[in-house]
């Protein structure tokens, strides 16, 4: 109704959109995500083999995940960005349960691989760590 009238108002939510999807997720967010798996999942204790590993991580998953980004956060954003904010944030949170849980179940897993599995140890060693 009224909000679909409100010209600059639905200009500001594109706005918001492009922001969310063009810079946010994949300059921001997915860097950030994949940095913090090497830190917990990593095989060195250089912060910065983290961002490069996890940047490394991130580019050659970028397409299946961008794609999945946009699919989601796209039509998210426009709902959630032509909402009332004290409903909106809410829908938000929600939306990112649901995408945190689609992230974790498919780049959350560790490689279970002999190598890998020796270099944690090896990781675990020097930090007086058992494995």
């Amino acid at each position: 109704g009224e909000k679909m009238k409100d010209t600059a108002g639905m200009i500001d939510a594109l706005k918001m959109v492009a922001f969310d999807v063009c810079i946010h997720l994949p300059l921001i967010y997915f860097p950030a995500y994949y940095t913090c798996k090497e830190v917990v999942t990593g095989t060195s204790w250089n912060p910065i083999d983290w961002v490069k590993d996890g940047c490394t991580k991130y580019w050659g998953n970028k397409e299946e995940d961008l794609t999945a980004m946009i699919k989601l956060w796209g039509p998210s954003d426009c709902i959630q960005f032509s909402m009332p904010i004290h409903i909106s944030m809410p829908f938000r949170h929600m939306v990112s349960f649901f995408w945190t849980a689609y992230v974790s179940f498919t780049r959350g897993s560790v490689n279970d691989d002999e190598e890998g599995i020796s270099t944690l140890k090896r990781r675990l060693s020097v930090s007086g760590d058992s494995a």
